[in-house]
């Protein structure tokens, strides 16, 4: 099989390529990076003349690209995609629907909800390669990320507050019943059963009186929202109590200035600076974006692929892959993050057990040369 690895500026890119190299995959790469992944009339002309010009039977991508997924379609070209994001980040899902598509979801209860749209959706873990981090680490030379705790990621700051600022007080009351709910339930998301048509049909209503922009709350965006708000908050309360007690780090391009005691440190760059932070950090926090519904995202992984401890919320694939207390540590609220948090502070040589079991098992079962074999295999 010639296969075109279709690249943009993707963290997967060289776990990829170096374990096409293991394989002895043929292969060929074309790098572009979308500014709108579903409107680009220069790429989709240069782009198809790309691929009437080579002879290839696949092209594969991390993510899935629509305008790539259209022309395959045109030529009968099978498209392979590897999706790492939650949810997928595009408004039309018709071209998901396309018969050249084989789709992969990191996270299954994702897959599942595509499938019930039509879409060929399938479930597909996503990997590490502990090589590259491990070359990153022994490079480090002086380099000091040694503390407490650390979150590396986003902060999640939204427009919630400007967009529910002309509401009602019943709306606000109602969209922050939503977040509260979603904020008591580990490992189960709420917010698209409680998202009715009434409720956008009302949020409309008055946006339309407030403003004549033509501007229209949408299911989806709704849902994204309030999923952001609500990781935001939980990110916070837990930084917040935590930095109260340790040294906590956080690496983020977003600041927060209430959080006083959080030592902030910037931008994290993923492969210079993100293997030697968890490495280094006694315990790597995973608090997951709330519209991952049962995936294990690729943060979690990454943790142990680099040798860290890491301590995450509760993902039922995560219970699956990994046993809890014995590869990785897994809370359950804000009182057990914090419990479990003090707990393997003050015992280090049993973290530093959990920390080497996850690395192994990461070595062992996340490869990207099993993932991409088993993609490949596929009928």
């Amino acid at each position: 099989m010639k296969l075109l690895f279709f690249q943009w500026h993707s963290f997967l890119n060289r776990g990829i390529e170096r374990a096409f190299l293991k394989l002895n995959f043929a292969y060929d790469t074309y790098f572009y990076q979308f500014n709108d992944w579903e409107k680009d009339d220069v790429f989709t002309e240069k782009f198809g003349e790309f691929l009437k010009k080579n002879t290839y039977n696949a092209v594969i991508s991390v993510n899935f690209s629509p305008l790539i997924s259209d022309i395959c379609e045109r030529l009968g070209i099978l498209y392979i995609s590897w999706v790492y994001d939650s949810p997928v980040h595009i408004r039309d899902l018709t071209p998901m629907k396309n018969s050249c598509n084989r789709i992969y979801f990191f996270d299954r209860g994702q897959a599942e909800e595509n499938q019930k749209l039509g879409i060929a959706a399938m479930h597909m873990p996503l990997a590490v390669d502990t090589e590259v981090f491990a070359k990153t680490i022994a490079a480090a030379g002086g380099k000091n990320h040694h503390t407490d705790i650390s979150l590396v990621g986003k902060l999640y700051q939204t427009e919630y507050a400007h967009f529910t600022a002309p509401l009602s007080g019943y709306l606000r009351g109602y969209l922050e019943g939503i977040i509260n709910s979603q904020m008591k339930i580990s490992g189960g998301y709420l917010i698209p059963e409680l998202i009715t048509e009434e409720l956008l049909g009302e949020m409309n209503a008055i946006y339309r009186k407030a403003a004549n922009d033509g501007f229209l709350m949408g299911n989806r965006e709704l849902e994204f929202m309030l999923a952001c708000e609500t990781t935001g908050r939980e990110r916070y309360l837990a930084l917040s109590l935590l930095s109260g007690h340790y040294s906590v780090d956080l690496y983020s391009t977003e600041q927060d200035e209430r959080l006083g005691k959080v030592n902030y440190r910037g931008y994290a760059d993923y492969y210079k600076d993100m293997p030697l932070i968890f490495y280094q950090s006694r315990v790597n926090l995973n608090i997951s974006l709330k519209t991952i519904r049962t995936g294990i995202p690729l943060r979690v992984l990454d943790i142990m692929g680099c040798g860290g401890f890491v301590l995450s919320n509760y993902q039922q694939e995560l219970a699956e892959y990994f046993v809890p207390g014995e590869e990785c540590a897994v809370y359950q609220n804000l009182e057990d993050l914090y419990m479990q948090a003090d707990y393997y502070l003050k015992h280090e040589d049993e973290r530093k057990k959990i920390a080497a079991a996850g690395f192994e098992k990461i070595k062992r079962d996340f490869t990207f040369e099993e993932r991409l074999t088993k993609m490949l295999s596929v009928k």
